[in-house]
């Protein structure tokens, strides 16, 4: 069983940080609901982030996200895909991946400094 474990833990391609920050998030094919939301963060590596959300999203539904880039107020616009939604207690827990050009154009600036 262990061998599973240590497989799951290498389909990550990039490290998780832990990030504890609210963000407004733009749902581009919405629903049916608010298009304007506000999430908060759970974590962030180079490739996407993980939020926790009141509502429900939909594997491949694309958001914009407005992700800070640092406490002074610097925000940059990002695209994204919902990879996955868990239902938990207080809400859904909700995977996004960000689209590989967001993620370089994003990697080139320091990673997020909002929580600091």
């Amino acid at each position: 069983m262990p061998e599973i474990a240590q497989l799951h833990q290498e389909r990550r391609h990039h490290p998780r940080t832990q990030l504890q920050v609210q963000l407004q998030c733009i749902r581009l094919d919405p629903d049916g609901g608010d298009v304007v939301m506000k999430l908060e963060t759970i974590d962030i590596s180079r490739s996407g982030v993980g939020v926790v959300s009141d509502r429900q999203f939909y594997p491949g539904q694309r958001v914009l996200l407005c992700m800070p880039l640092s406490s002074m107020g610097e925000r940059r616009n990002i695209c994204a895909t919902v990879v996955r939604c868990r239902q938990r207690e207080d809400g859904y827990s909700v995977g996004m991946e960000f689209d590989r050009a967001a993620m370089n154009l994003w990697y080139s600036e320091p990673l997020v400094h909002a929580a600091a």
